[in-house]
């Protein structure tokens, strides 16, 4: 039973290290995302991601990385509920900005052109219709959705074109995030060769 527990662990490391590399890590830490094996998979999925994330954040962990991570972008930060979404998404579609929305429970409609990358080409430009208007799309737009409830429910439809990532705290990575913060404090020595080994 031990021998397999290793041999997954030794696995999962493999697929760790082949998604990301020691720069990307030490990135993420700078950028504090908790060094814990769940939230360097998830910064992994949030890196990979193919249909836009729809982060479930109770402990604001995510809201803080993706913040850092998106700052040299000039990442725009806004809610369903605040009167200038529509101009916020618009200018970030246009202009290729990522765009942070946070406390989504249900999912606006007006997003689902944008979620469903519904784009056509026209005359040489690429257009997305987002409400009444068409707006030039940028290939370089990022979207991240951000509920802090962990037990929001979700329509079939909504699931099957966002990507969920969960930055629930587990007891494994809260043992790991005090382990953490305990060899920082107590043992700087040994911390700083962990994260040499982590640059080699």
């Amino acid at each position: 039973m031990l021998e397999l527990t290793s041999l997954k662990m030794r696995q999962d490391l493999k697929c760790i290290e082949f998604l990301s590399d020691g720069s990307d890590r030490l990135q993420w830490e700078k950028e504090e995302l908790p060094p814990d094996e769940l939230c360097i998979e998830n910064a992994i999925v949030m890196k990979h991601f193919n249909r836009y994330p729809l982060v479930i954040d109770p402990s604001d962990q995510a809201l803080n990385f993706i913040m850092n991570h998106y700052k040299s972008k000039k990442i725009q930060k806004t809610s369903f509920a605040d009167d200038g979404f529509m101009k916020h998404l618009e200018t970030a579609i246009r202009f290729g900005l990522p765009l942070l929305v946070q406390d989504v429970e249900k999912i606006d409609p007006i997003l689902n052109s944008v979620l469903n990358k519904e784009v056509q080409k026209a005359g040489g430009r690429v257009l997305i219709r987002v409400g009444d208007s068409e707006i030039d799309y940028s290939e370089a737009f990022v979207l991240h959705m951000i509920t802090r409830d962990p037990n929001a429910a979700f329509t079939p439809d909504l699931c099957s074109r966002v990507t969920f990532v969960n930055f629930t705290v587990t007891p494994s990575s809260l043992q790991n995030k005090c382990l953490n913060i305990f060899l920082k404090e107590e043992r700087p020595d040994i911390d700083k060769k962990r994260s040499d080994i982590i640059k080699l």
